[in-house]
């Protein structure tokens, strides 16, 4: 158990360190472009740095499969993005984040938690230590992990056209494609996570690229958004691929 918090807290430094560089890099940025990236003044920004600091440090312990501490960092995450969201007046994404990702989040921890134990009773049946390591979904579990992504992907469009924007079907079609795909992701990402299936990294690297564009695209392009959402494809690929190479190929 002292393992599992030496690494986390190492993972932790990590991400500060991360974090430091990309402080260092935006601040050149403002001085060559003679544009405010960071917006230090804004609470919500800060709140949202702090948290996307904690969230690289979530993704950095959980990359190993054994390591169910960064759910902890993920939760404190998920609670300061809320509140990031409540100061946006994004509530939408204030629902969402502790109604379905904490949740998430927290199961992860118990599941995990649950899976390192060598042999635990539970509802009459006894739990192998490795029935939980990491494996691949079953082509049916694929097949309907994407046709919830797509319902998903057309129940926000459609929210996002009547309630949000309040406009027509065409208007803003690729950046509500893009916001309806940042949601879809991140919640497959999250639900399959908590059964240590591989296929969750493919949906945070989605999520990642997604990000990148849609920060990219708006009418006033978000830098500093654009680079946090370079930052968490690198840290999610080098989990994706970590993964794969711990996973067995017939599974």
């Amino acid at each position: 158990m002292k393992e599992l918090y030496i690494e986390f807290a190492k993972k932790f430094g990590i991400a500060v360190a991360i974090f430091a560089i990309v402080f260092v890099a935006l601040a050149i940025g403002e001085h060559c472009l003679g544009k405010q990236l960071m917006t230090w003044s804004s609470p919500a920004f800060v709140i949202g740095f702090v948290a996307s600091i904690i969230g690289v440090a979530y993704v950095l312990t959980v990359s190993n499969p054994k390591n169910y501490l960064g759910f902890y960092g993920g939760i404190v995450m998920a609670t300061l993005l809320a509140v990031q969201f409540w100061l946006n007046k994004q509530f939408d994404l204030v629902v969402l984040y502790l109604a379905v990702f904490i949740p998430f989040l927290t199961r992860s921890i118990v599941v995990w938690k649950r899976g390192m134990q060598k042999r635990k009773k539970e509802k009459g049946r006894r739990i192998e230590e490795n029935e939980l390591e990491p494996a691949w979904l079953s082509k049916k579990a694929l097949l309907i992990t994407i046709l919830i992504a797509v319902a998903i992907l057309v129940a926000d469009y459609a929210l996002c056209t009547r309630v949000i924007y309040k406009d027509m079907w065409t208007d803003r079609m690729l950046i509500k494609l893009l916001g309806a795909g940042q949601i879809c992701s991140s919640a497959l990402a999250h639900y399959w996570l908590i059964h240590k299936k591989t296929d969750a990294w493919i949906w945070w690297v989605i999520y990642s690229v997604v990000g990148i564009v849609f920060y990219a695209i708006l009418p006033e392009p978000n830098i500093f958004l654009v680079v946090l959402s370079i930052v968490f494809l690198i840290v999610n690929g080098s989990a994706l691929i970590a993964w794969i190479k711990i996973t067995p190929r017939h599974v």
